[in-house]
């Protein structure tokens, strides 16, 4: 087995350098099988998974490395193929880590190299996005693979203020690990406006139909957690062939203060002015004819006038620690 580590240039240099550290550390049998190689663009990630895994084959273990910008970027490229991925949480995010690992783990993430032995190789669900415009055209830039969450909304304003939190302050692991926080306050404060109608199938092939409603924000999760530990989905599971679905009515300013952190919690499920859906299926459609709906696959951002989703089972293979 080769064992591929492809890290975000982007990454913390502490966290670069501890990687590159626990790899020479490694016992000889798995250092002289590894190899590290770095992003030098966007989409790179994406792009060197696919030629590993035209090399090796199922032959090796790729690595996404950073946060779950390059995790979204290898699920992409590794969808459908033999190859199986895994990830070490050293990004910004690193939200999807929180779904597939133990507190422990999650903490200490270089500590999974000491496992290399024994992964536990096995499929799981996709969840597909795409995206159309007003005239109900393809949007094939904006439609993708997404290994953990997909969302639209105040959570994607969010996200968009925390980048570019990050983007000013680089070398802070400060404003790194609080930037959506910061973020959150700054756009609770401008306030947010947003209309849709859905169409959404449920696990049981059951449609329901919404006309006309005015949201804060949607998430369609196959993992559990995004945005910096947000936790739509608390019961989600990424091998049930299932996605679960959250959307949170429109709210004031004040009381989205107090709402919002049962949703950070996962104390959400089955309160007023949440509403949350076991579904295979669907389709949300703005209603406003000069605004799309934005959103974000993997901390990704996306757009279109018209947005359908849907659970791919077992699309792709990833390896557990435990």
């Amino acid at each position: 087995m080769q064992y591929i580590f492809i890290v975000n240039s982007n990454i913390h240099k502490r966290r670069k350098k501890a990687l590159e550290k626990a790899v020479r550390e490694l016992p000889a049998d798995f250092r002289n099988k590894s190899e590290i190689v770095y992003t030098e663009r966007s989409n790179h990630a994406e792009e060197l998974a696919v030629t590993y895994s035209e090399k090796y084959g199922s032959e090796c273990l790729i690595f996404a490395c950073g946060g779950d910008g390059t995790v979204h970027e290898v699920a992409n490229a590794l969808a459908f193929r033999n190859s199986p991925m895994a990830v070490i949480p050293l990004g910004t995010g690193n939200d999807f880590a929180r779904t597939i690992y133990s507190k422990e783990q999650y903490k200490d993430p270089l500590s999974i190299l000491k496992k290399l032995a024994n992964p536990g190789i096995r499929s799981i669900d996709l969840l597909r996005i795409d995206s159309y415009d007003l005239m109900g055209n393809h949007l094939p830039f904006w439609s993708r693979y997404s290994l953990n969450i997909a969302s639209m909304g105040l959570d994607t304003m969010v996200q968009a203020k925390a980048k570019r939190i990050v983007a000013k302050h680089p070398k802070s692991l400060f404003f790194r690990n609080n930037a959506y926080t910061f973020a959150a306050v700054s756009c609770l404060i401008r306030g947010w406006r947003y209309t849709m109608d859905y169409s959404i199938e449920l696990e049981d092939g059951e449609m329901v139909e919404k006309k006309n409603v005015r949201y804060s924000l949607v998430s369609i999760c196959n993992g559990r957690c995004y945005g910096g530990g947000f936790c739509p989905a608390p019961d989600a599971k990424v091998d049930d062939g299932v996605l679960d679905v959250c959307i949170v009515d429109h709210m004031s300013r004040i009381k989205a203060f107090s709402q919002l952190m049962k949703y950070k919690k996962g104390k959400h499920i089955g309160k007023p002015g949440f509403t949350c859906y076991r579904s295979t299926s669907g389709i949300f459609t703005s209603l406003n004819s000069n605004l799309q709906m934005q959103g974000n696959y993997d901390g990704e951002d996306f757009y279109g006038h018209r947005v359908r989703y849907e659970v791919v089972p077992q699309a792709i293979q990833l390896a557990f620690f435990s």
